[in-house]
């Protein structure tokens, strides 16, 4: 029998798949599944499951189908379900007698519809137990690894283009959610190790996918979208633990009276009160957000940039009006903009004019230059007066060299133990292709300042996470 581990890993990395429910209709969901791994180029045997096959000649998309589970002939490490539910529980009897270790159940029908979907349920994960099988689901996507060649998602590609290979893995409770976030991903040039939507979690949760992926090379950043937490203590206790490794982040829906009345008809969970999940997350050690725009700003973070030590951040900008502006960014998320000492500002002006301000922030005005961004940067992250900088370069001003001034935040990025975030406006594709060029060298670039305050803010909030005392 395999390890827990390496049961959970079938779900992204399975040897061969059998797809109960498969079609050759197109638009159909069991079509569309087949589409999908064969567009991800699956290495492995697809067994494609249709009973029409016992009667004719079936195909799909030039793959032979099978009448039934009993009539393939090699393992199967991996069945997606996606029939009716009311022959789930006959399609499960069948990953039994094969000795499948691992389904996905993506049909819905389940607890979300009423008490006899939830007695449904509890049918379907006895005779689980019994054939020792794990099950992502029912009423869900499933997974999604590029570098794996898995795609198991019904979302077509031409509706939900998937992004590349990447560091930052998502799990989700919510399929459309999952689906949004992928296009965000993809239209954003931000790359996922893996991806798995759970649904009503019979089975594997959330917290048994978190445990899988603190040991998981592939993944640097953990995101969830969660409606509810079934196991709560099993949940605190896994992430306190695995947010010591790598940083999460959740999006909790449901914070409203009426979005928690939402969650219950949505996947037949009970959200709880909202005060309780943020004591809950803090005691966790997991990082809240609100919206998926917010998670990739702070995974952007998070992915790229060591954790600050502190919460003492400098600006440095070659415009004064951005510089306020990220200052009062900077403490609406309780970070620090301290005055910089008398000693450190005559250090500035040792190589910068007496009439730039160097208080804090470090305003290089319109005849700033790519050396005195580099000087400022590096004697600031060569002092012990701040714990990250945001540095705002707005590429447009005439004297400033674009590529210089890059390269110089790249290098001064790469070569100390502080966090550096970049600020500025994509008032071109020129620009905006510089800043994409400064995301890939692995600085992180935002396009307005409390975008820049909320990415540094979770390197502060990480900071202060992994330096708790174990408890």
């Amino acid at each position: 029998m395999d390890s827990i581990e390496t049961q959970i890993d079938r779900f992204f990395s399975p040897r061969n798949i059998a797809i109960i429910g498969a079609s050759r209709r197109p638009g159909r969901i069991g079509h569309i599944i087949v589409e999908q791994m064969v567009a991800a180029k699956f290495p492995g045997r697809l067994y494609l499951i249709n009973p029409k096959a016992a009667k004719e000649k079936y195909h799909i998309l030039g793959i032979k189908t099978y009448a039934s589970l009993k009539d393939c002939g090699g393992p199967i490490d991996l069945a997606i379900i996606v029939i009716p539910a009311k022959n789930v529980l006959h399609a499960m009897e069948g990953c039994v007698e094969k000795e499948i270790p691992n389904v996905i159940i993506v049909s819905g029908g389940f607890r979300e519809t009423g008490p006899e979907g939830v007695k449904l349920e509890k049918k379907v994960l006895e005779l689980a137990r019994k054939g020792n099988i794990r099950i992502l689901g029912p009423n869900c996507l499933g997974t999604f690894s590029p570098k794996c060649n898995i795609d198991t998602l019904f979302l077509p590609a031409s509706t939900t283009p998937r992004p590349g290979v990447g560091r930052i893995s998502f799990i989700t409770q919510s399929g459309s959610v999952g689906g949004a976030v992928m296009s965000f991903a993809y239209n954003e040039k931000i790359g996922f190790s893996k991806f798995a939507s759970f649904g009503n979690a019979i089975d594997v949760d959330e917290g048994d996918l978190i445990d899988y992926l603190e040991d998981d090379e592939d993944t640097q950043v953990t995101g969830l979208y969660l409606e509810s937490i079934a196991r709560g203590r099993k949940f605190i206790d896994i992430c306190r633990r695995a947010s010591k490794v790598k940083p999460i982040i959740v999006i909790k829906a449901g914070r409203s009276e009426a979005g928690t009345r939402a969650v219950s008809s949505h996947t037949g969970s009970l959200a709880g009160t909202d005060r309780i999940y943020d004591a809950a997350f803090e005691a966790a050690g997991v990082i809240r957000v609100k919206t998926i725009g917010e998670f990739f700003d702070v995974a952007r973070a998070l992915t790229n940039q060591p954790p600050a030590k502190g919460n003492r951040i400098a600006v440095i900008t070659s415009g004064g009006g951005f510089g306020v502006m990220t200052l009062d960014a900077l403490a609406d998320y309780g970070l620090e903009a301290p005055e910089l000492s008398k000693k450190l500002q005559q250090r500035l002006h040792e190589k910068l004019p007496y009439f730039y301000s160097v208080r804090n922030p470090i305003d290089l005005t319109g005849s700033a230059t790519a050396e005195q961004f580099a000087f400022a940067m590096n004697t600031l992250l060569d002092s012990d007066e701040i714990d990250g900088i945001i540095v705002i370069p707005l590429f447009m001003t005439p004297l400033l060299d674009a590529e210089q001034v890059s390269q110089a935040i790249v290098e001064a990025s790469e070569q100390r133990k502080k966090p550096v975030i970049v600020v500025s406006v994509p008032s071109t594709m020129k620009i905006r292709e510089r800043m994409h060029k400064l995301r890939v060298a692995g600085v992180p670039a935002y396009h307005l300042p409390l975008r820049g305050a909320r990415g540094i803010a979770a390197l502060v909030e990480y900071g202060e996470i992994i330096q708790r005392p174990d408890e």
